[in-house]
């Protein structure tokens, strides 16, 4: 049974951002920004095992303007180091 897992990204001074996945077979799934910073969704997903990332438009001086950077889950547990994505793992929708 699907549930409904939230993906949310702490990120006010960027413009847009993204979130990709081994449950979007990689295609990126559009976040919306609310008026404290947060760039979230929510996502129906089965129980099971998820690599992750996010990709943000970037407005950091270390990056050109309006740059797309991938960045991993700064709240994730787990970060698998082979692929460099965070890992989610779903057991009985939580």
């Amino acid at each position: 049974m699907a549930a409904a897992i939230e993906f949310k990204l702490f990120a006010p001074n960027n413009k847009a951002a993204t979130l990709l996945g081994s449950f979007s077979k990689w295609d990126e799934i559009a976040l919306e920004k609310d008026d404290k910073g947060y760039f979230r969704t929510k996502i129906q997903l089965e129980d099971g095992i998820y690599q992750y990332k996010f990709r943000v438009q970037s407005q950091s001086p270390c990056f050109e303007l309006d740059e797309w950077v991938e960045v991993n889950d700064p709240y994730a547990t787990e970060i698998d180091r082979t692929t460099n994505t965070s890992t989610i793992r779903i057991k009985a929708g939580e």
